[in-house]
């Protein structure tokens, strides 16, 4: 556990549709102090970004599976990239990364707390 467990470290939205990966994954990103809001698929998160917009609460980065119901995360992730082009995305997949994907970061499931905690802090912080 984070010896900065308590400190709010950043908002992050996960997207993923497998209710008990995320439930666990929300768990252990919010032991290590971050703040958590989840949807089940892309058109549910896209809907969650739009509201937040709204209330100028926007996430400091978001992490999405790729296969999901509804709207992939192929989609999703285009459409957030281009409606909020300096959102940092990080691309969770038990397969590999699509060819159309590329550049973005990428964990290939299962991983490590540890593993995703550099990735979200690597991609928060990029720009400092």
């Amino acid at each position: 556990m984070s010896s900065l467990q308590g400190i709010i470290m950043g908002k992050i939205l996960l997207v993923d549709d497998d209710v008990n990966f995320r439930r666990s994954l929300m768990i252990q990103l919010e032991l290590e102090g971050y703040m958590i809001d989840a949807e089940e698929n892309g058109r549910e998160a896209l809907r969650f970004l739009e509201n937040s917009a709204e209330d100028s609460v926007i996430p400091n980065i978001i992490i999405s599976d790729l296969k999901m119901p509804k709207m992939n995360g192929e989609d999703f992730i285009k459409a957030v990239t281009s409606k909020y082009p300096t959102l940092p995305v990080l691309v969770i997949s038990a397969f590999d990364l699509p060819d159309s994907m590329q550049g973005h970061r990428f964990l290939r499931k299962p991983f490590k707390i540890e593993e995703i905690v550099t990735a979200i802090e690597d991609l928060i912080h990029q720009d400092e």
